[in-house]
Order: C-alpha cells, then sequence, then structure tokens
C-alpha cells in the first residue's frame, strides 16, 4: 500500500457490532443476563466496595463471592480444604 493511500478496512467500515447488553431482556451493568435479585446484590455490593475504596468490577465482586461460598463449603463439611 502506497503511503496517503486508504485501507480496503476504511473503505467499507462494518456496522458496530450489537453487544449483550444492548438486548432489551438483559441488564445493562456488565453485558450478561442477571436476575434482578442478583443485580441488586450486586449493585449492593459495589456501593459497599465503593465506599471502602475497593475495586467495584464483577470480577472483584465474583472472587468475593466464590471465596464467601468456599469458606461456607468448608465450614458445612461439604468440601475438604485445599493442601
Amino acid at each position: 500500500m502506497l503511503v496517503g493511500e486508504k485501507s480496503p478496512a476504511t473503505l467499507n467500515p462494518l456496522p458496530p457490532s450489537a453487544m449483550a447488553s444492548e438486548h432489551p431482556d438483559a441488564p445493562k451493568q456488565f453485558g450478561i443476563r442477571l436476575s434482578q435479585d442478583t443485580m441488586q446484590l450486586v449493585s449492593a455490593i459495589q456501593e459497599f466496595r465503593h465506599r471502602i475504596n475497593q475495586p467495584t468490577t464483577l470480577a472483584a465482586i465474583v472472587e468475593d463471592a466464590i471465596g464467601v461460598y468456599y469458606d461456607r463449603l468448608l465450614e458445612d463439611g461439604a468440601i475438604k480444604a485445599k493442601r
């Protein structure tokens, strides 16, 4: 391609793809489908984490939830601790 010549990709750009979060039935916050009850819990956790200056990403919230659930399974004797 010569200097100043336009790339074929810029001549006919593709339309933007639809995001999952743009689906009318999907909650807008993360672009994934979660029940309204779960979204309310996530929002409450986000507000708390924001107040204590902790990350409010979905990944951070999921990591916390997995840790809490893992601890509960240990306490209930449903699983054994990792060594």
